[in-house]
């Protein structure tokens, strides 16, 4: 193209999205996926990257702030057309908006399935009736058709899954069998219920405080349902950070004030609260010399008391008795074993109580959770002289 051409268009504005309908779609594109439904997903991320407006052309579903629009009515604009349920990385959304095309350049997004999925155009002059179909995009650099996905059948949602972590930056699931099989499933299912987050919050809780409760009963199943209980709590708060982002709750200090349960605080007191039970199974079992059940008692509550204090001090959110948990990923690398990532287990102490569970000796993930709660002893016992606990180089966050 001439380069004069540019300067009698002048300096393109920002460009506009504009939303499809897709009839060739088999799901319910209003549905939300990872608690977001995908043109709204699409709208937020394009707004964020500098896109001058959300359109919406007829048969759209719901946009918040978006406009609608009849079929023949002026854009007049740079433009993305899009259909309803695509989804594209937000990186390619920003090389858009600081790269655009001339008027009379356009551009087809082919999915990694070689389906259409948008059209980026230097130039839109009205709302089209369907979907325009050009030559393929030139792919930047990394980025490619793996960064665009359209949602048309079931077998397509993990496909657009994964676009949406990667593109959020919030969870990678990677090749690990724990966070694809477990953690994926958990965030999926907690961003698509609906649910306060508070009610998420408190249900992590209650599932890692009521392993105590679950303890108490007695007998194989309910041992082993307890330490199955307190995972799936500490597991649950784990997560609770990413599913807010999914969501597009605020960030940093705006969603302080709306956290009823930090997500750090659970697993220090479902640690206390599983300890307890199991020291006072312990104790109460018949047999045993009153020094032995001393012991046991004084052991026992000591992990106990521990872990409270470390879930005081994060609930006061005080640095100066640093009680954090040794980081074992940290421990087993210097160690110099080496994990295949797919058998990487993030949560070593819940996963050792549950497998120990299993055999029916009580002793034994009792043994786990104490040496847990005197592991906390090792941060404020190695902190150098004169020097606060909490205030070094991030060793709170590493827990």
């Amino acid at each position: 193209m001439d380069p004069g051409a540019r300067e009698t268009w002048g300096d393109p504005p920002a460009p506009v999205l504009l939303i499809m309908p897709d009839s060739d779609a088999r799901l319910d594109l209003a549905r939300p996926l990872l608690g977001v439904a995908p043109a709204e997903r699409l709208a937020r991320a394009a707004r964020v990257a500098g896109f001058a407006k959300v359109v919406l052309a007829p048969g759209t579903g719901s946009v918040s702030g978006a406009d609608e629009r009849a079929t023949g009515e002026p854009i007049a604009r740079p433009a993305l057309v899009v259909y309803e349920g695509a989804t594209v990385h937000p990186d390619l959304l920003r090389l858009m908006v600081q790269h655009p095309l001339d008027p009379d350049e356009r551009f087809t997004l082919y999915d990694a399935v070689g389906r259409p999925t948008g059209l980026f155009t230097g130039a839109l002059s009205s709302v089209p009736a369907s979907m325009p179909i050009s030559e393929e995009l030139d792919w930047p650099d990394e980025l490619g058709p793996e960064s665009v996905a359209r949602l048309v059948y079931a077998e397509d949602q993990p496909r657009v899954e994964q676009l949406v972590l990667r593109g959020e930056q919030v969870f990678d699931p990677g090749q690990s069998l724990w966070r694809r099989h477990l953690s994926l499933r958990l965030i999926r299912s907690l961003t698509n219920s609906g649910a306060p987050i508070a009610q998420l919050e408190l249900l992590g809780l209650v599932l890692a405080v009521g392993a105590g409760g679950l303890a108490l009963l007695g007998g194989w199943g309910t041992l082993v349902l307890a330490a199955a209980s307190l995972l799936l709590g500490v597991e649950v708060s784990r997560l609770i950070p990413a599913v807010r982002a999914l969501r597009g709750d605020a960030p940093g200090l705006a969603r302080a004030a709306h956290t009823l349960v930090p997500d750090a605080v659970v697993r220090p007191f479902g640690h206390a609260a599983l300890t307890a039970a199991l020291t006072f199974v312990l104790v109460s079992e018949t047999g045993r010399s009153g020094v032995a059940g001393l012991v046991l008692l004084g052991v026992g509550a000591a992990a106990v008391l521990l872990s409270l204090v470390q879930a005081r001090t994060l609930l006061r959110r005080q640095g100066l008795v640093s009680l954090e948990l040794p980081d074992s990923a940290e421990l087993v690398e210097r160690l110099g074993v080496r994990f295949p990532e797919r058998y990487e287990v993030p949560l070593v102490i819940e996963s050792s109580v549950l497998a120990l569970a299993l055999t029916g000796v009580t002793g034994l993930p009792w043994g786990v959770l104490v040496a847990a709660g005197i592991a906390r002893l090792w941060r404020w016992f190695a902190s150098p002289v004169g020097l606060p606990s909490g205030d070094d180089d991030g060793g709170a966050a590493r827990s």
